[in-house]
């Protein structure tokens, strides 16, 4: 039953495309969710009897406010702009700031606000976001967005600190101590606690 454009049939689209645009597997958000690839497959089909638990579910893994008919994917698109433009513009201050203000709002949500990488041209940055991204990922048992499996560890230790001021050894192995596993092994040390700010 079609009801003004909306049916089973649309919302197993926008699913689908919404899998897709986070770069995740039909199995990768049946593991998440808890279940078969089967269920991904019919759900995505269209099957009006789909359970509407695990429906549910699978629109709250992929960002979805309301059932189908909006997404929470702004806030990714606003952190993006903000280091997009705070990074062109070399604040290194607010942008520390901001890592924080994104972990925080991404743990707040329960997945990684940004499905996308930002475009900037700072690889330090970058990395350091997609080890976040990841570190959010891992912390919420959602899958990390695709754009973050792409993401090479630093070739130098990534200290954000640096770009403000000089950090001496002493500071820099106490961070080392601190620094979760997703960063450390992307070459990026931030304490876990400089990561929620709220």
């Amino acid at each position: 039953m079609d009801n003004d454009g909306f049916s089973a049939g649309t919302l197993g689209g926008r699913i689908r495309d919404r899998r897709k645009a986070y770069g995740y597997t039909q199995q990768e958000l049946a593991d998440a969710i808890g279940v078969s690839r089967k269920f991904v497959v019919e759900l995505e089909s269209g099957k009006e009897t789909a359970s509407l638990g695990l429906t549910l579910r699978a629109l709250k893994i992929l960002g979805f406010d309301a059932p189908g008919s909006a997404s929470v994917g702004t806030p990714g698109e606003k952190f993006a702009k903000e280091f997009e433009e705070t990074l062109a513009a070399e604040d290194y201050e607010f942008a520390l700031r901001l890592i924080g203000e994104y972990a925080s709002a991404s743990l707040r949500t329960r997945r990684a606000l940004m499905f996308t990488a930002p475009c900037i041209k700072d690889q330090e940055y970058l990395t350091a976001l997609g080890a976040i991204t990841q570190w959010v990922s891992n912390k919420t048992g959602i899958p990390a967005p695709s754009w973050t499996r792409n993401i090479r560890p630093s070739a130098v230790p990534v200290f954000l600190s640096e770009k403000l001021y000089p950090v001496g050894d002493l500071m820099k192995e106490l961070i080392r101590k601190d620094t979760p596993l997703e960063m450390k092994n992307l070459n990026v040390w931030i304490r876990e606690r400089d990561l929620v700010t709220a």
